[in-house]
């Protein structure tokens, strides 16, 4: 990807700055806010009628032979709504500025190129620029032009990807704690909720979140806002909610069911509040030795785990090496949430030799 400079002498700028520029941009922004939120609304309709993402999926695959076809229009939850409206609002911003555009549907290929492309300028990872061309795409199905941004975001990307193999962009920092300074900072997390609740009296359980995170490869918003009472199934089995709402049935150990059983009967709902849990893990960490990770380390950690047992049992069992390994792997993958075939999920959370 080359990186182009937009300088003043390309640029029509209607007074961006001036009091008109500043209410053009307002309404803009305005605009988008609506449509994001009329986005997530299509998606509680839908689903309040039975519709889930994957039988939206396997209807787009079935009509169109594309998997997105109708999901490019909606918005499944809370998160990704903020993510993306923050991206797209900066997208907003930069095209008024650069390009004076004064409506959403005047965004086109000139400002998706330019925005890349200053984002690369800018020294940005090779995730957020991904990331980035995912958010660019939900706004063409929001003003009615999906396939043309579609067709850039997926040629953008496959860019940007191809500019990370070869280090001229970073690439995204992923760090994995060791089983020791997990099994470390989880100690750390139960003597502070221990502290904390001696000091004020109410109870706290970050430390079964990330054992329960640690034992399921779950998000850490499963683990903690969306874990209520409810979530307890029969046996020693743990219902996760995970994305896009979707139901997982988790088998755990048998202590950590019960004291987690224990704490809510106690506590009430949920678990523990993501937030919170997400900083106190940062710090146990690093309290216990390990680089600054987030939650999200625990994911990949017992990914990795699960995939080196799965393999180890099936090469036991007289498979091939190969097949032994093909198959764990997409066991892995499913078990996080997504389909089986999902390479680039399979890179993200695992060895490159898995």
């Amino acid at each position: 990807m080359t990186v182009r400079r937009v300088v003043k002498t390309d640029i029509v700028q209607p007074d961006p700055g001036g009091s008109k520029g500043v209410q053009m941009l307002a309404a803009m922004k305005q605009d988008l806010h609506d449509r994001l939120w009329n986005a997530q609304e299509r998606w509680f309709a839908l689903r309040a009628e039975g519709a889930t993402k994957h039988d939206l999926k396997l209807r787009g695959l079935r009509e169109h032979g594309d998997p997105n076809h109708y999901i490019r229009n909606l918005l499944f939850t809370g998160a990704t709504k903020r993510s993306v409206e923050e991206t797209l609002k900066s997208f907003v911003e930069f095209a008024h500025e650069k390009f004076g555009a004064q409506r959403l549907e005047d965004l086109g290929k000139q400002e998706f190129k330019a925005f890349i492309e200053d984002g690369v300028a800018r020294g940005l990872a090779a995730s957020t620029l991904e990331a980035r061309c995912s958010h660019l795409s939900k706004l063409g199905a929001l003003i009615g032009r999906s396939e043309q941004y579609f067709a850039l975001a997926r040629r953008t990307a496959g860019r940007i990807r191809e500019l990370g193999r070869t280090a001229a962009l970073d690439g995204p920092q992923r760090v994995t704690p060791s089983p020791q300074i997990v099994a470390r900072a989880i100690d750390i997390l139960r003597s502070w909720d221990e502290r904390h609740s001696a000091r004020t009296g109410q109870p706290r359980a970050y430390h079964l979140a990330a054992r329960l995170q640690i034992e399921t490869a779950g998000r850490s918003v499963s683990v903690t806002d969306r874990l209520t009472t409810g979530c307890l199934k029969e046996g020693t089995s743990i219902e996760l909610i995970g994305k896009g709402g979707r139901l997982v049935q988790a088998p755990v150990s048998a202590d950590l069911y019960a004291a987690i059983a224990l704490y809510l009967g106690k506590a009430g709902d949920p678990l523990a509040a993501r937030r919170g849990y997400q900083l106190a893990w940062r710090r146990a960490v690093q309290a216990a030795g390990g680089r600054a990770a987030g939650s999200h380390g625990l994911r990949r950690l017992s990914t990795r785990e699960f995939y080196r047992l799965r393999y180890a049992r099936r090469v036991e069992g007289g498979e091939a090496p190969g097949d032994a390994r093909r198959t764990a792997r997409e066991e892995a993958v499913e078990r996080l949430g997504h389909s089986r075939n999902r390479s680039d999920q399979a890179a993200c959370y695992l060895d490159p030799a898995a």
